[in-house]
């Protein structure tokens, strides 16, 4: 089977980076975009077998419009927020719509179905625990009632120390989201010991400093991804799926590279 192509244009550069994680493998080539004008590069570049679009980014409709006239056989899934818009995209024909609202999980239903069961997100399973490492308690909490919604069993830390102990004692953690400010130790240094031990959980760090260098050193350190405060919620569930998805593929596949 010859290897396919995805394009994903997004106006979220975050979904995008994490789509092309999640699905990228050696039978499946995945490449994104915020803009239209790269997006019809990649579109003549490529000659994807799916574009997964936003048409809310700039010039949006305009590019979906050009797509459909040049009668090219790519599939095509539009990712939308607005009622607006959405009756834009079905005026061209485009019949696969996903609202936004329902998630990264509904946008992949849809992926699925024009690529086949065999795009998979692995890892999603409703025992999945997580570690949510934050001193503040009104994130804690946030983020508590959040993952639990979502099946995920969640524990608690308040500092690094706390964090490590945690690890240490529960060889059933899976995603620890480590804010890097916190008292007694900070979440860097709680980090690498974390990634010190055979196994270890996955770390999503969590930060309200836009630092450059700070980032680095964590994804250098092996976080699997740094997210800024104040976030999206859809944006921690994304990740953290990646995160499992990546952990899944590494077990099955000998070819995964991140």
């Amino acid at each position: 089977m010859s290897k396919r192509t995805i394009v994903i244009v997004d106006r979220d550069q975050i979904l995008v980076d994490l789509l092309i994680r999640v699905l990228s493998s050696k039978d499946l080539s995945v490449v994104g975009t915020t803009s239209a004008d790269e997006a019809a590069r990649l579109l003549d570049l490529q000659a994807p077998d799916l574009l997964v679009i936003d048409p809310a980014i700039p010039y949006g409709i305009q590019f979906l419009d050009s797509v459909r006239r040049k009668g090219l056989r790519t599939k095509v899934v539009a990712v939308t927020a607005s009622g607006e818009v959405g009756d834009q995209v079905r005026a061209m024909g485009i019949e696969t719509i996903v609202e936004r609202t329902n998630g990264l999980d509904g946008l992949m239903a849809a992926i699925r179905s024009f690529i086949g069961a065999d795009v998979l997100i692995m890892g999603r399973e409703d025992s999945v625990h997580v570690l949510i490492a934050e001193d503040q308690d009104e994130i804690r909490d946030m983020l508590s009632e959040f993952l639990s919604g979502k099946g995920y069993r969640v524990s608690f830390a308040k500092n690094g120390r706390e964090a490590i102990q945690q690890v240490k004692s529960d060889p059933a953690l899976q995603i620890v989201l480590l804010d890097v400010s916190m008292p007694e130790m900070g979440g860097l240094e709680a980090l690498t010991a974390i990634m010190a031990g055979d196994p270890h959980p996955n770390v999503i760090m969590i930060t309200s400093v836009a630092d450059r260098e700070i980032a680095q050193q964590a994804l250098k350190t092996g976080a699997f991804d740094y997210i800024l405060k104040p976030f999206n919620l859809g944006a921690i569930e994304a990740s953290i799926t990646a995160c499992l998805s990546r952990t899944a593929y590494k077990k099955q596949k000998s070819w995964w590279k991140r």
